[in-house]
């Protein structure tokens, strides 16, 4: 992946910031949030996605499902100051709201006022203004202030006129905020989710129109560079691809409820977006497991990608995203060929180049663990791993340095991609030096895949000195059945439709071992890897090894 350069905000908008942020540290910040009480929005815009009447039932009874975790306090919602930050900000969010909304009933109703109301007296109690910082991140009070734009009705229905107008007054505050903040405030999609919010709220408020200028050219700035030429999202992360992906189209058609003309930027980013989409999903319409990321919803996916009205199909290679994708027959190979992200799309990268995933059909075969909902801790740490997915890794190592930030350190894996495409056969060489300076060794990975799709060839190939132990992996999902040959130089796979697929090795020891799935609804499942071991000789090492379907008699 070629490194993100980030251009300079605008003047005007770096001159905000930092008066804001000397503001905050003086203690006046509260001045610059003040003044006119802005008006109720224009018209009622319906959220463009539907919420989950499961969870809009499970909040009206008190019971909380964020970020992975299920907090059911005795007291009040907002008094979890000890709860993981992921958790913090899915409630500071506020999009819970569009699950309350979709259970239905008054008592949905009367819990989003009394939440809504119980966090605003919370906040005009802080002693100071924007105090919580997780709270007042630029992404997080975009995301509040899409979901009470959104559903504005749900949360004053029935609300006295003082109560309203304390609302309005906190909406105006926390636009206010964005004014300051969207653009310059978070990292990865959190900075871009600031300014959607700050859109969405100059089309929806009538105080704020004149500002909508200003914020759809931030907007457009932060997709000149967060949306890489190929339509790479620049975190590399599917999952990300496909959320930042529905806020825009969600953006896209806020413009033309309003109609009001819709930015080329905004349109270009959408239709180079939405190609790249394709290209991540396998054949369940899933998404692949790379990044921080889980396979999603495939109705979801096809709702965003019908509604973004963008025909490009998927490509064969993102190659400034840094991914390979092989295809034959009902055979899909993906493949992780890029460097880590660089900063501030790191956050939530993974330590594994030359990873793969293989699938047939709609089942999946050979996948990555996938990313757990837990944004913190020995969890999260571990599904970033190198022997979390389906790559070489050498003396329980990663690839890449995680540092304790939780960013990609300054051992990051350098890559290089070669590809050939014959007769229907795909051919791919992939290179990283991320085990160059711990060990000297570098990784090669040769992938074949001919033409008929049921043979898919590959060597695993390290060249340095010798000693070093290195393990192979292939991370099985939980649908596959595995069981390992007589001579343990061959294994024996089965999907439940009944297709058999035999992987055969030479130049390392086959074992299986167990292994976990994180890459569905729910949070975890057993499932089974294949390990292939050894240690690398004077001249280094070559593994080869095939994936063949196995023929009926």
């Amino acid at each position: 992946m070629e490194p993100v350069t980030i251009p300079p905000n605008p003047i005007g908008q770096e001159v905000r910031y930092r008066t804001a942020r000397l503001a905050g540290a003086l203690g006046l910040y509260g001045i610059m949030l003040s003044g006119a009480r802005p008006g109720a929005p224009y018209r009622t815009v319906p959220d463009p996605w539907p919420g989950d009447p499961a969870r809009g039932r499970a909040i009206a009874s008190g019971r909380y499902t964020f970020a992975g975790t299920t907090i059911t306090p005795t007291g009040s919602l907002w008094d979890q100051q000890e709860a993981g930050t992921g958790w913090r900000i899915a409630a500071q969010g506020f999009e819970w709201l569009r699950d309350l909304e979709a259970s239905g009933g008054d008592e949905a109703g009367e819990c989003a006022q009394r939440l809504t109301l119980e966090w605003l007296d919370r906040d005009l109690a802080g002693s100071k203004p924007a105090s919580d910082r997780i709270a007042w991140s630029a992404g997080t009070v975009g995301r509040r202030v899409r979901a009470w734009l959104y559903h504005w009705r749900l949360i004053t229905d029935g609300l006295s006129g003082e109560r309203t107008e304390a609302l309005l007054d906190s909406l105006g505050r926390q636009i206010r905020h964005l004014t300051h903040y969207a653009g310059s405030d978070g990292v990865g999609a959190e900075r871009l989710l600031g300014i959607v919010g700050y859109v969405q709220a100059c089309l929806m408020l009538p105080m704020f129109s004149p500002r909508t200028g200003a914020a759809i050219g931030l907007l457009e700035r932060e997709l000149s560079y967060s949306i890489l030429p190929d339509g790479c999202h620049a975190t590399r992360s599917p999952r990300i691809q496909f959320e930042v992906m529905r806020d825009l189209v969600g953006l896209k058609e806020l413009f033309q409820e309003m109609q009001r003309e819709i930015p080329i930027g905004l349109m270009t980013a959408i239709d180079r977006m939405a190609p790249v989409l394709r290209f991540f999903r396998h054949g369940d319409g899933g998404l692949a497991l790379f990044h921080d990321s889980r396979e999603g919803d495939s109705a979801e996916i096809d709702a965003v990608l019908g509604r973004a009205d963008a025909r490009g199909r998927a490509p064969a290679r993102c190659p400034h995203g840094g991914f390979e994708k092989l295809i034959s027959g009902k055979l899909s190979v993906l493949a992780d060929a890029g460097a880590p992200p660089g900063y501030p799309f790191d956050a939530h990268a993974h330590a594994a180049p030359l990873a793969i995933e293989v699938g047939y059909a709609a089942e999946r075969l050979i996948v990555n663990c996938g990313a757990a909902r837990l944004t913190e801790g020995d969890w999260a740490r571990a599904q970033r791993s190198t022997a979390a997915h389906s790559t070489l890794g050498v003396e329980d190592t990663n690839a890449d340095e995680i540092g304790k930030d939780g960013r990609i350190g300054r051992r990051r894996a350098s890559t290089v991609v070669e590809r050939n495409e014959a007769d229907g056969a795909v051919w791919v060489e992939m290179s990283h030096d991320g085990y160059a300076k711990p060990f000297g060794l570098t990784h090669t990975r040769r992938l074949y895949l001919a033409p008929e799709g049921t043979d898919l060839r590959g060597e695993d190939a390290l060249d340095g000195p010798e000693g070093h132990t290195f393990t192979i992996r292939f991370h099985l999902h939980p649908k596959v059945q595995v069981s390992l040959l007589s001579n343990n130089a061959s294994a024996l796979l089965k999907t439940p439709s009944g297709t058999g697929w035999r992987l055969r090795v030479s130049g390392a020891a086959m074992s299986l071992t167990d292994s976990v799935y994180l890459g569905g609804s729910q949070e975890t499942k057993r499932t089974q890897q294949i390990l292939l071991t050894g240690v690398t000789g004077p001249e280094g090492v070559k593994v080869k090894w095939a994936l063949q379907r196995e023929t009926k008699r």
